[in-house]
């Protein structure tokens, strides 16, 4: 593990609000920022984030922590991975001598899975540009691609020999386990013989945003099936959260990105200018891609094929994106062209125009669940209109609420205010549902549970005149853990000795997640209830006797001597009258 003041150095030269704001919107408030939680999904903003402090802490569902537990919930890093992110991102330089040699054999073995991908695609890139394979250079070519394009997509051919990529990497010394996990091979059934998975087919390099090799994905010549082939899961390549030409994208000027469904829709997207476009790897779009995408744009449009596949994909991928925040337009090209196709036909200026021009997320499923009922019958253009009603009470904003229910009026021959009228009491009843339902996966947010020690130090914490006249009543060795021990007195120092808030010491203590969810609730929930004095007053008196109550049990168990046991039952009869008058200090 690295040293603690390594750890302490990269945490504090990394800005939280900073990288917070690559996952959701913030918005400085007071000392703080907030914004919409990143880790569910809400519509008022609970999530908080401290500059000062560097924590975070959402009201709605619990999360909190540092910026160290903020990527590791919700990259899904380990604490190592995190460490070194942000030193990259920081130029902070990570010696291996610091790392177990459980940690030095993890890095190790990736980079080798990088360097047997690295040296298979200049095998695929080679094997396409030598003269024995010319007809699958022409393939390219008269598939569009010119030869920069192809040489910055990487992208070559597997030889329809059966094991020409494995002898090569062997000859370079790889061993036969580390080849076998790279995903590039197969064994035969019944002769066990290992051959090349891709073979006789054109190879599409897939890269992570660092521009690295992770994996590949291949492509017939002819109409024979499966047409495409993707590498398989492994420790450097997930399908659910990899985006084809986003390592090209995230580099991208344009205001918003642009997704497609495959590899040669991506390339001649990017040939023609439009560098800001992904596509996901034979697999539905998913949270994650979602996810990754809210990192580089705010606006996606989605550009799939026109067919009902493609129209169902489309319909799949609007509330994943909307989820997350992002501001969704379709195009549909006419006549069932794929982008590749219609580029060939109409040409770049064409399609861009039809980019502007692409329709909203909101019209596109009017416009298609118009098609399912016959507005000519009056019961039918009824529940049309419902649906459209409940569809518009999704809406988190009453200002776009308000301009499409004007427009679907107009269009549709419906009062407005009939109209709004119904959204209104669509929207009411959505918020019957519990706070942080959600309606599509019909669970609940599961709130942690917190001890009512943890509310009782983050109200003394934030009523610092009621938290300074406590040290008579309640000490910080009377809580139950080692953390609550600590976080009273240290809350004590700030408010009595006028000590500063040392985050340093809770960082390096207390790295655990869920230690940190308990910190970033402490420091940062103000609980406005208690800004009436009597409840406040009431709150800490109760508190405080059942602390100490608490506190006295523990030590009767544990006491030998008669005359302690019964001084100790002495304090807790003495309990019940005690009185603090909080007023008079």
């Amino acid at each position: 593990m690295y040293p603690q003041h390594v750890i302490e150095e990269i945490r504090q030269r990394s800005d939280i609000v900073s990288i917070i704001s690559e996952h959701t919107s913030l918005t400085k408030k007071g000392n703080n920022y907030t914004g919409l939680c990143p880790f569910h999904t809400e519509k008022t903003p609970s999530f908080s984030v401290s500059e000062d402090k560097q924590l975070y802490y959402c009201f709605g569902c619990g999360a909190g922590g540092n910026i160290l537990t903020f990527l590791m919930q919700k990259e899904n890093m380990n604490f190592v991975e995190a460490l070194k992110y942000l030193a990259e991102r920081e130029n902070i330089s990570l010696e291996e001598d610091y790392l177990s040699p459980e940690e030095v054999e993890r890095t190790h073995h990736r980079q080798k899975l990088l360097e047997v991908l690295k040296e298979a695609g200049k095998y695929f890139y080679y094997m396409l540009r030598d003269a024995t394979h010319k007809e699958v250079l022409h393939y390219l070519t008269e598939r569009g691609l010119n030869l920069d394009t192809i040489k910055q997509f990487g992208i070559g051919y597997s030889p329809a020999t059966y094991n020409g990529l494995y002898k090569y990497l062997e000859q370079k010394g790889y061993s036969k386990e580390l080849l076998m996990e790279s995903g590039l091979f197969v064994v035969g059934k019944q002769s066990q013989v290992i051959a090349d998975r891709f073979m006789g087919r054109v190879i599409f390099p897939i890269f992570d945003t660092s521009k690295k090799v992770i994996a590949f994905g291949a492509r017939v010549l002819d109409n024979s099936l499966p047409k495409y082939l993707n590498s398989p899961e492994n420790l450097l390549f997930n399908k659910s959260n990899t985006l084809y030409g986003l390592h090209l994208a995230r580099s991208s000027a344009s205001t918003y990105f642009i997704l497609v469904e495959g590899y040669m829709d991506v390339i001649a997207m990017h040939q023609a200018g439009f560098t800001q476009t992904v596509a996901s790897l034979g697999t539905a779009f998913t949270p994650l891609h979602a996810k990754l995408l809210k990192r580089y744009t705010k606006e996606v449009v989605i550009l799939y094929d026109s067919d009902s596949a493609g129209i169902k994909a489309v319909q799949r991928a609007i509330p994943i994106l909307r989820n997350e925040g992002l501001k969704v337009r379709v195009l549909q090209l006419k006549e069932g062209k794929d982008p590749d196709e219609y580029l060939k036909t109409h040409g770049r200026e064409s399609l861009k125009r039809l980019l502007e021009e692409a329709t909203t997320d909101v019209w596109f499923e009017i416009s298609r669940l118009e098609l399912q009922y016959d507005l000519k019958v009056t019961e039918q253009k009824v529940k049309f209109l419902q649906e459209v009603a409940y569809k518009l009470s999704d809406l988190e904003s009453s200002i776009e609420q308000t301009l499409y229910a004007e427009e679907i009026s107009e269009q549709y021959g419906i009062d407005l205010n009939v109209l709004k009228a119904e959204i209104v009491q669509h929207y009411k009843r959505k918020q019957l549902l519990p706070r942080g339902y959600n309606a599509k996966a019909s669970v609940p947010v599961k709130k942690p549970v917190l001890s009512a020690e943890v509310n009782f130090l983050a109200t003394i914490y934030h009523y610092p005149h009621i938290g300074k006249q406590i040290g008579d009543y309640v000490t910080w060795e009377m809580f139950e853990t080692p953390l609550l021990q600590d976080l009273a007195r240290v809350i004590n120092e700030v408010l009595v000795e006028q000590k500063p808030l040392d985050m340093d010491y809770f960082a390096a203590t207390y790295p655990e997640a869920q230690d940190q969810t308990i910190i970033s609730y402490v420091l940062m929930n103000y609980d406005e209830r208690y800004e009436d004095q009597s409840v406040l007053e009431k709150m800490v008196l109760e508190n405080i006797k059942r602390i100490k109550k608490s506190y006295i049990e523990k030590k009767s168990r544990t006491a030998k001597d008669v005359t302690e046991i019964q001084n100790l039952l002495l304090q807790k009869n003495d309990l019940d009258k005690l009185y603090i008058d909080f007023r008079n200090g």
